[in-house]
């Protein structure tokens, strides 16, 4: 019976192992001709990452996640608790309520983003490329002409 067990309890930590979620860690730099705002602009997180363009490095580890974003001679951290509970995190641009979680293979960060016009509900959704040499970062945002969705494409350096 303690065999069964045992093998039950392997069986199920390679399950677990096998659907285990994407990590983003790496330098990423912005594809202007794969993303919908060529140059930049539209990348992953104003908000839930980014300021756009430029490289940016994500540190993953266990349920965090770091974006650091390098614009010129402006650098913007922003850390992201990846565990489905409510955090506040300063962007750069303003508080960021969010929530991160995963379904399947696909990162989402959603929450409202207060700035000094107000507050703004965004999501961003990451998911990499079955090679892991491709990030992409789709952004939702809501505005006064409607709800814009842009998605910006990132190559691993």
């Amino acid at each position: 019976m303690k065999r069964a067990y045992l093998v039950l309890g392997i069986g199920l930590c390679l399950v677990a192992l096998a659907i285990a979620a994407p990590n983003f860690s790496g330098t990423w730099v912005m594809n202007p001709t794969k993303s919908d705002q060529p140059g930049g602009g539209g990348g992953g997180g104003r908000g839930g990452g980014g300021m756009g363009g430029g490289e940016m490095t994500i540190t993953q580890t266990g349920n965090e996640m770091t974006v650091t974003r390098t614009m010129g001679q402006n650098t913007v951290e922003t850390k992201y608790v990846l565990d489905g509970a409510e955090h506040t995190v300063n962007t750069g641009r303003g508080d960021l309520k969010y929530k991160a979680v995963w379904s399947g293979e696909k990162l989402t960060i959603s929450g409202t983003q207060t700035t000094q016009r107000g507050d703004s509900p965004m999501k961003a959704e990451y998911s990499l490329s079955a090679d892991g040499k491709e990030l992409t970062i789709a952004n939702t945002r809501q505005g006064q002409s409607g709800e814009t969705v842009m998605k910006s494409v990132y190559d691993k350096k």
